[in-house]
């Protein structure tokens, strides 16, 4: 316990932070705007279909948009413009010649069918450990992401202003 918390509290008073993040990532993303990580300064981050947006109240609390170019429909901004955060997404991490490609869920942080930038080979133990190595470096993004997400969701007024430009990003 931290302070007198359990581990149930502190999981109400952070749960937003993984639907936040995920809207972070695909709206600076969709954008190109993701602050420079030490590790990969050239990363870039794209947003594929399925997309699950969730609300804790509204009509609607749940709306899914599927396909590749999900992440530029409409959808999206009516989707933020009434409070839902992403709550699961494809996404594709790329680097010069390797791209991830995984699907990230906000709630849990499981990163799900993940396809490595593995070749296939034919020495068994080998191909296992790059794969291990490359999960690893996954892992490693998104942590430094997630850490870079922190210093503006931790700022209020950094925050509010993130959050405003999400609902104008397809705005004219």
């Amino acid at each position: 316990m931290a302070g007198g918390l359990t581990n149930l509290d502190l999981m109400e008073r952070y749960a937003s932070l993984g639907p936040d993040f995920l809207t972070w990532l695909a709206a600076r993303g969709q954008e190109g705007s993701l602050p420079a990580i030490p590790s990969e300064p050239e990363l870039s981050v794209e947003v594929k279909g399925p997309m699950l947006f969730e609300a804790a109240h509204g009509e609607a609390t749940k709306v899914t948009l599927a396909g590749d170019e999900a992440a530029t429909a409409p959808e999206v901004d009516a989707a933020l413009k009434v409070g839902k955060r992403l709550r699961r997404a494809k996404f594709e991490f790329s680097v010069v010649d390797a791209t991830w490609a995984f699907t990230l869920d906000g709630e849990t942080f499981d990163i799900k069918s993940v396809k490595l930038p593995v070749p296939k080979i034919a020495d068994e133990n080998e191909y296992l450990k790059m794969r291990v190595q490359a999960l690893q470096h996954l892992t490693r993004l998104i942590e430094e992401l997630f850490e870079a997400f922190l210093v503006t969701r931790l700022e209020p007024s950094a925050w509010k202003e993130e959050v405003v430009s999400w609902t104008r990003v397809h705005e004219a």
